[in-house]
């Protein structure tokens, strides 16, 4: 028809003006709110394989250009020194991280404990035992035992069997 992809997928009525048109497509299925039918032409001189090829050809470029861990600490030490984490965190987020983090560590703490007493039993319980015992001996107000207790507990694997 006008040799654009979208009329030839959407259109296919016979009629007056051209009955030799192909057949109605009255079973195609309606697009829904948000879909449409289209379907965009290669570019110029483009098939579907040579754009695979080129697609895959920036995935290759993409790998080329990922730095390995050790090359990356080598070349910005300073990004792995604790003074100029904070302050390059205050200057994209305007935001204090070690007043931000503990003020979050604060108030989840009391809930983290209570949870962690309540699973006793399994893997979890025996793992987390010495650390709540530990932390029971503690004074109360101590806030940096509190923190500890709760942070020691998360990296700790739960299974579904405790």
């Amino acid at each position: 028809m006008a040799g654009i992809k979208d009329v030839a997928v959407n259109a296919g009525k016979r009629r007056k003006t051209y009955p030799e048109g192909a057949a109605s497509r009255a079973n195609i299925k309606r697009p829904r709110r948000g879909e449409i039918n289209f379907m965009p032409n290669y570019p110029q001189g483009e098939t579907k394989d040579t754009l695979e090829n080129q697609r895959l050809e920036m995935v290759e470029q993409f790998k080329k250009t990922l730095l390995p861990f050790a090359e990356l600490k080598d070349r910005w030490p300073a990004l792995f020194c604790e003074a100029q984490l904070y302050s390059e965190f205050h200057r994209i987020t305007n935001q204090n991280l070690p007043y931000s983090f503990y003020a979050a560590l604060d108030k989840y703490t009391p809930h983290r404990l209570k949870l962690y007493k309540k699973r006793k039993t399994g893997s979890f319980g025996e793992k987390m035992e010495d650390v709540l015992r530990a932390y029971e001996e503690q004074d109360k107000n101590n806030i940096t035992a509190a923190r500890t207790a709760a942070l020691a507990g998360l990296p700790l694997k739960k299974h579904r069997e405790d």
